[in-house]
């Protein structure tokens, strides 16, 4: 049982921790309730169009970036250039999203373009553990003098962090986030999809076991330490000489199966972790929500109206097909936000009629998500609220997602908590 591990979870922080530990000789069996791998990175076709969950940005020097590295998995697709438009109100000015972009944008006037190239510079730089216990609001506060360069960084923070809340979001976690968007993401080819896939290659290829549709419905722990876990709708017949899953019993279908292992892996969301492991002291999160409108054009009516940004309103408009291999030959694929939830499929649409006028003649297919959760914690400032770490206090309980805290945010603390739970499994021995 020493070199059994059990992971709760399929998605990018399992996948990648089971690859690691099965490299290290461990005997891996992730257990996903859905019938798909992926989690929120999933890809959905539809119509030869490759739909993500909402817009997705990987970020190049971020963890994910270096963990898919660390294990052989390429990452592929376009870089996209800051080009486009800041909307504010019905005005419509060049986005200054570099430093000649801040100089030769009407946005500003002189003295506020000198404040603003200050403050761009000094990002690039900057140490963002010496803000943590601030939140962004704050950090704006004490920065930044002209309006519309308050604007303009609580803009680039939604763009940068997805998150629209300012006056709870940590300023040291948004900093460093805002740095790695400065040196670029990838809009990834074929989706993300294509990373899920590559990394289920890879556990394959190391020997990891997939049971999928099935319910782990808790983690039995006795004296401190991990036993194993319950697996809902099986039953286990239990002897001296050997120990062997069976057919569910049907007369009591609520009966289930407990499997044996003394270290589990968490890799799920923080209300399933609380569902399935009741006497830990888990964190209480904030999640992080947007509603996103994804429409799949024929052909792009406006080519060079690629991307826009919502100053005084939290609004996001970008067409990743410009940048990444999304479409069939000549299509399009549009991606608009509000960061946060409450954003109407009315409102998203008025944007694209302002875009791209012509795009309804040309619509193959489109998905509005209404409260899409983008990350399930909002890094929030020191001393207000602690995320949970890898290991847990319970013996032989890990945990592994985007609301752990193991560096990054988003996707990033995904893969960095994929990658320490596993190097604290492997420690363990």
């Amino acid at each position: 049982m020493s070199k059994n591990v059990i992971i709760v979870g399929g998605g990018l922080a399992g996948l990648s921790a089971a690859v690691y530990l099965s490299r290290a000789g461990r005997t891996v069996t992730i257990f996903e309730r859905r019938r798909y791998l992926g989690g929120r990175a999933v890809t959905h076709l539809r119509h030869g169009y490759r739909f993500n969950l909402g817009p997705h940005a990987f970020f190049r020097a971020g963890h994910g970036w270096n963990v898919l590295r660390e294990l052989g998995i390429p990452v592929r697709g376009g870089v996209p250039k800051v080009r486009g438009f800041g909307m504010l109100g019905t005005q419509r000015f060049k986005f200054p999203g570099s430093l000649w972009s801040i100089l030769t944008t009407s946005l500003f006037g002189l003295k506020a373009k000198m404040q603003m190239l200050a403050l761009f510079l000094r990002i690039r730089s900057i140490d963002p553990k010496l803000y943590a216990s601030m939140t962004v609001r704050e950090w704006i506060d004490a920065n930044a003098s002209d309006e519309r360069v308050r604007l303009l960084l609580e803009a680039v923070f939604r763009l940068a962090t997805y998150s629209n809340r300012p006056d709870l979001q940590g300023a040291g976690a948004a900093l460093a986030q805002l740095r790695l968007s400065i040196r670029g993401v990838v809009y990834v080819d074929e989706g993300w999809q294509k990373i899920v896939d590559s990394l289920h290659s890879a556990a394959v290829a190391s020997g990891v076991n997939f049971v999928t549709s099935s319910r782990v419905v808790s983690v039995d722990h006795e004296g401190g330490a991990v036993r194993g876990v319950e697996l809902g709708g099986l039953e286990i017949e239990d002897r001296k000489d050997t120990m062997s899953l069976v057919m569910p019993d049907m007369s009591d279908p609520d009966k289930g199966t407990r499997i044996p292992a003394d270290t589990v892996l968490l890799a799920v969301d923080p209300s399933t972790a609380r569902e399935l492991v009741r006497d830990v002291d888990w964190p209480e999160t904030t999640a992080v929500m947007m509603s996103s409108l994804d429409i799949a054009l024929s052909k792009l009516p406006q080519p060079h109206n690629t991307f826009a940004l919502g100053l005084d309103k939290p609004h996001y408009f970008s067409v990743h097909s410009a940048w990444a291999q999304l479409t069939p030959k000549g299509g399009a694929l549009l991606h608009l936000g509000r960061y946060g939830d409450g954003g109407t499929e009315e409102e998203l649409e008025a944007l694209v009629d302002e875009l791209q006028p012509g795009w309804r003649d040309l619509v193959v297919h489109r998905r509005f998500l209404p409260a899409m959760t983008v990350s399930n914690a909002l890094v929030q400032p020191d001393g207000v609220s602690a995320r949970m770490k890898a290991v847990t206090p319970l013996r032989g309980l890990y945990v592994a997602g985007d609301w752990v805290d193991e560096g990054g945010i988003l996707s990033d603390a995904a893969f960095a908590s994929a990658r320490a739970a596993a190097k604290a499994i492997l420690a363990a021995g």
